[in-house]
């Protein structure tokens, strides 16, 4: 039976230790005092942005993290944890949390992994604050296009002033 039991628990913790490397962003958070309800309804929205929320034992947690390059976050877990697995921008997903975070008192963001980089709860706060990737951008593009568009006018306004001489001269030479 001892045996059966511990073959059962390599096999979790290959699984999380899997799930855990596919991911480019980790979160770890405390879900107690959630109601069963409230963390269906947290997977819900994790799911619709391709996230995903697993609760693991701290032990079995610590185990998994212990070879992956993201074992830096090994620090946060402290008890029964949630950890967050998202693939795509931080940016959208913790905005997510942090919201659901405001939503449901007991849901604590103990920090993460990003990027190669651990991130603090208050890191998580600070990114959910900024614009979203695609406003950023947009406000590059802005930024890199408002010189050319200055030129432009500005070759405009010089066409325009010679067109109107030019005019002027017609009209003086007209009337002569």
């Amino acid at each position: 039976m001892a045996k059966v039991a511990l073959e059962t628990k390599k096999i979790m913790i290959k699984e999380i230790t899997s799930r855990l490397n596919n991911a480019e962003t980790l979160i770890v958070t405390r879900y107690k005092g959630l109601s069963a309800q409230d963390i269906n309804e947290l997977r819900k929205e994790l799911k619709k942005i391709t996230g995903e929320y697993m609760v693991v034992k701290d032990s079995m947690a610590k185990l998994a993290l212990k070879d992956g390059s993201n074992n830096r976050i090994a620090e946060f877990i402290q008890g029964e944890v949630g950890i967050i697995m998202y693939k795509n921008d931080p940016g959208i997903i913790s905005k997510m949390i942090v919201k659901f975070s405001k939503d449901h008192e007991p849901f604590k963001i103990y920090g993460g992994f990003s990027s190669g980089e651990i991130l603090t709860n208050q890191d998580i706060a600070a990114i959910a604050s900024l614009p979203s990737r695609e406003v950023l951008l947009t406000k590059l593009a802005n930024v890199l296009n408002s010189p050319i568009q200055g030129l432009a006018a500005s070759l405009n306004g010089i066409i325009c002033k010679l067109a109107y001489a030019l005019n002027a001269v017609k009209e003086k030479k007209e009337k002569q």
